[in-house]
């Protein structure tokens, strides 16, 4: 997946503004000085991608101050169109021209960011571990996008019911069964993400731990979840949260050091977590290139804080010799085999 021409049409800090990518151009920059709106193009791109792009909030707030819409369109080596807008309060997905879902969006293209929040993915709160594993199930796996939402649909719907002091009903019934369903699909496929991921894994092992695996070898998984559901709604109505199914899962991490270093833990240097990171975008971006036939689109915020010299050159090298298409965002960047840079014009007042 390359990108040979970019435009925002307004987005975010961004009014009018389309960029060509040279079709040789392996790694792009974009520099220019802090303030410029170098982040707000890898958002832009962070959305051809299902979710919510690099910093996770809401859809709208990518709108420009004043403005009411934000738009952004992307052609693709293959001759491929993709487009989003927001208008009217909703966003919409354009591939060729044609409306389509998020499942749809997956199918046609894969993204991988790294910025300075995901130095902290696994020293952080779970909730970003799982977003991250979600993200790249569904490059894996596209259907996953819909079982994602599916199951926080009708999680999120159980709760409104509960938090009415109704404790028992077949539309209680209908909505932790429908919870159950789509949380099943949601931890197979995660399952199959993680073990396919694994074989390409080096420094780090990964795995899932949480109750709600236990529903998966159960001869009928979906009524052991539901169970689960059923069992636990005092609490949650009390406590307006779900405390059984996918959203209760970790991600956990080891090291391969000879001491085999739990890098979920506080005892992990910063360094450890960046390594275990790493080894994680190294694998699945193997993954995604071995399954899909083409490497992801990998956006790097802020590229000279992650890393020191030594491990920037390794993974751009990683990156490049698998095919990717690399967007670095920082002030400046030296000189590289394979660099194009990109200079932010001037926001005007």
């Amino acid at each position: 997946m390359k990108i040979t021409s970019l435009a925002l049409l307004p987005f975010r800090c961004h009014t009018a503004w389309r960029i060509a990518v040279p079709p040789e151009a392996s790694v792009i920059g974009i520099i220019g000085p802090n303030g410029i709106g170098k982040t707000a193009v890898l958002e832009a791109l962070a959305l051809l991608a299902p979710g919510r792009g690099l910093s996770g909030v809401e859809i709208k707030a990518h709108t420009p101050h004043g403005a009411k819409h934000w738009g952004v369109h992307v052609e693709l080596n293959n001759g491929t169109t993709i487009a989003q807008q927001y208008k009217r309060g909703a966003r919409e997905i354009l591939i060729n021209t044609e409306s389509v879902n998020q499942e749809a969006l997956a199918k046609v293209s894969s993204v991988v960011a790294l910025t300075p929040h995901t130095d902290f993915l696994f020293s952080g709160p779970p909730e970003t571990r799982r977003r991250w594993l979600d993200d790249a199930t569904t490059a894996y796996m596209p259907a996953h996008a819909q079982a994602v939402a599916r199951y926080k649909t009708h999680r999120q719907g159980r709760l409104k019911i509960l938090a009415q002091g109704v404790m028992a009903g077949d539309w209680l019934d209908a909505e932790e069964y429908m919870a159950a369903e789509w949380g099943i699909k949601m931890l197979q496929g995660r399952m199959a993400y993680i073990t396919a991921l694994t074989e390409r894994l080096d420094e780090v092992t990964l795995a899932l731990q949480g109750t709600a695996l236990e529903v998966l070898s159960d001869a009928n998984s979906i009524a052991a979840l539901q169970g689960k559901f059923s069992r636990s709604r005092e609490i949650d109505a009390r406590m307006n949260r779900t405390h059984a199914g996918p959203n209760t899962l970790e991600v956990a991490g080891t090291l391969n050091l000879p001491n085999l270093t739990p890098i979920a833990l506080h005892t992990a240097s910063s360094g450890q977590h960046k390594r275990a990171l790493l080894a994680w975008v190294r694998a699945h971006t193997r993954l995604i290139a071995d399954t899909r036939g083409a490497p992801p689109l990998v956006l790097i915020d802020e590229f000279a804080a992650h890393l020191d010299a030594e491990r920037r050159a390794a993974l751009l090298t990683h990156l490049v010799d698998l095919g990717c298409q690399v967007w670095l965002a920082d002030v400046d960047l030296p000189d590289m085999q394979g660099l194009h840079k990109i200079e932010i014009p001037p926001i005007t007042p």
